[in-house]
């Protein structure tokens, strides 16, 4: 970044600290006090100051298709939420090429940018699969990434120590499981190969967990065409470059899990749903709290860490989508409604960290 007088009398490496501590949100009206805090703000320079210091803030990326199920410009909303303000607002959609009436769509952060993959199947498994990419940080639809080395779609996905990994999922007209993985490099922008895990995993749940990568559960096909629920998990270690095998780590009553705080949490969908939590000592889940009368009988939820709250998103009878927020750590558990109501449940999401 070329010299230029930030803050007049201070030194820069003190005015670029000064400047990373603005909140994201705040740096439209910041970036009109000068052309300097403005290419400054803009600067990627900026962005790793902030991750060095601790500073980062998250947003949600959100595809919500219509009850059609069509992923089209006319039909797709796209919405970006800022968790500190609790606001929502939509998102320009890209220029989307074709409406097939089949497909797959996956959301997948890469740092500041979210690529989104859509991924015909079916009789349409033949067409080309379509990538959009937008950037989370200046709001625009801009240029591709690199294209994942091997097609898939319902994948596991998290960020580790700067590399994205995905693992598992579906790809081809017969829609084949796989058990293959890959990692993002968010430093030379490029996609490498790693090891194959032990099983296929198709819909498996992916997450970033004291340093390591997470694929539990998901499903495979037998021979008979039949599928099989996985009850374990697999964790890759990048500093052995292996996966590790852990067996009944994935309870099948609990579709969807996340992670605050080095903690791992899920639902247990029974007759009563009930917040549970991973003990790694025990390689057991074990009873956090019963869900509130008020989000028993949901139809589908999904939970999302953010900082060291849970949300948790609800689809009511009606494909309605809410929000509710909880600190996990403070018991009884408080479940608060956020402000933002869907009318379609989103079909994806992902967390972007900035």
């Amino acid at each position: 970044m070329a010299s230029h007088c930030f803050i007049p009398g201070v030194p820069d490496e003190v005015s670029l600290i000064c400047l990373a501590r603005i909140s994201l949100t705040l740096h439209p009206l910041a970036s009109c006090v000068s052309r300097a805090w403005r290419d400054a703000l803009k600067s990627s320079v900026l962005y790793d100051l902030r991750e060095r210091v601790g500073l980062q803030e998250h947003r949600i990326f959100i595809i919500a298709p219509s009850k059609r199920g069509l992923l089209s410009s006319k039909l797709t909303q796209f919405y970006l939420i800022d968790p500190i303000l609790l606001k929502c607002r939509p998102l320009p959609p890209p220029i989307l090429r074709g409406c097939p009436h089949r497909f797959y769509c996956d959301a997948i952060s890469l740092g500041r940018r979210v690529s989104v993959v859509r991924m015909c199947y079916g009789s349409f498994s033949d067409c080309r699969e379509d990538v959009y990419c937008f950037d989370v940080g200046c709001g625009v639809w801009c240029m591709l990434p690199p294209s994942m080395l091997e097609p898939r779609a319902s994948f596991a996905s998290a960020c580790v120590d700067g590399y994205v990994y995905a693992a598992g999922g579906g790809a081809g007209r017969d829609f084949v499981n796989l058990k293959s993985a890959e990692r993002f490099n968010l430093s030379n922008k490029q996609w490498g190969k790693i090891a194959d895990m032990k099983y296929e995993r198709y819909m498996a749940a992916g997450v970033a967990l004291k340093g390591s990568f997470c694929v539990l559960g998901g499903c495979q096909m037998t021979r008979e065409g039949i599928y099989t629920m996985h009850d374990s998990a697999e964790v890759w270690d990048p500093s052995k470059e292996e996966w590790k095998f852990m067996p009944t780590m994935w309870p099948n009553y609990m579709p969807n899990v996340a992670a605050v705080k080095g903690k791992l949490y899920g639902i247990k969908c029974c007759l009563q749903e009930k917040m549970m939590w991973y003990n790694e000592d025990q390689n057991q889940w074990l009873r956090l709290r019963s869900l509130p009368e008020t989000l028993q009988g949901h139809i589908e939820d999904d939970l999302i860490g953010l900082g060291d709250h849970l949300w948790l998103m609800v689809k009511d009878a009606n494909q309605k989508c809410s929000f509710f927020s909880t600190n996990p750590e403070k018991l009884p558990l408080s479940w608060t409604p956020l402000p933002f109501l869907f009318e379609n449940y989103p079909s994806n999401f992902c967390v972007v960290t900035l």
